[in-house]
């Protein structure tokens, strides 16, 4: 019989990427909380990503008593000045938050363009989990740094990611939407690893 661990996301993309991320466990199966028929509004008022994830983390174990991970992130952009710097609110411009995912790519891109075009820039994430004793886990990974251009990718698509059309992976010379499977890998190779030994350790080993 399989484990079952709840990843507390309602994006269809976070779910895809961390249901990849965990195929190495073949005993666990991976639930969303959509799958349940549940949503419960978090309010993600921590100061750090790794605060929110627990925030998240925490609800949903308490409402449905299920082994449960979330994640949470916060964007520093390099040539942004210190209050321009998105951090945990990549979608809250100008303290505006409901903004759609063209306005919010908009005002990137143009902040983007004031500062010559390009500029690096790097994720923070905050992992937590909370096993089936009700014990919380987590962890905060800063992951590499990647180059936001002015400089589109081809298809300008964001069913990635708001910001995926302007980010360009350093590591692999290439577009993030271009990004193998081999390389999205290494790409995430660090915050694969926290994840792992995290659900291995409270999960598969329990």
């Amino acid at each position: 019989m399989k484990k079952k661990l709840l990843f507390a996301t309602g994006n269809e993309f976070k779910f895809d990427l961390m249901k990849k991320r965990l195929s190495v466990f073949d005993e666990l199966e991976l639930i969303s909380p959509k799958s349940l028929g549940i949503k419960i509004d978090v309010e993600e008022d921590g100061k750090t990503a790794e605060e929110n994830s627990i925030k998240k983390a925490k609800a949903y174990y308490d409402a449905i008593n299920l082994p449960t991970i979330a994640e949470d992130s916060g964007l520093y952009i390099e040539k942004f000045k210190e209050e321009e710097q998105p951090g945990l609110f990549v979608k809250r411009i100008n303290g505006v938050d409901g903004l759609s995912d063209e306005e919010v790519f908009n005002y990137y891109f143009n902040k983007i363009t004031e500062y010559g075009g390009e500029s690096k820039a790097r994720y923070f994430t905050g992992v937590a989990l909370v096993d089936e004793s009700g014990v919380i886990h987590s962890n905060t990974l800063a992951e590499h740094e990647f180059l936001l251009t002015t400089k589109l990718a081809k298809t300008k698509s964001l069913n990635g990611g708001i910001l995926e059309p302007m980010s360009f992976d350093i590591k692999a010379n290439k577009y993030f939407e271009e990004v193998t499977e081999e390389e999205k890998e290494e790409h995430y190779k660090e915050l694969n690893e926290v994840y792992r030994k995290m659900v291995k350790e409270n999960i598969m080993e329990k």
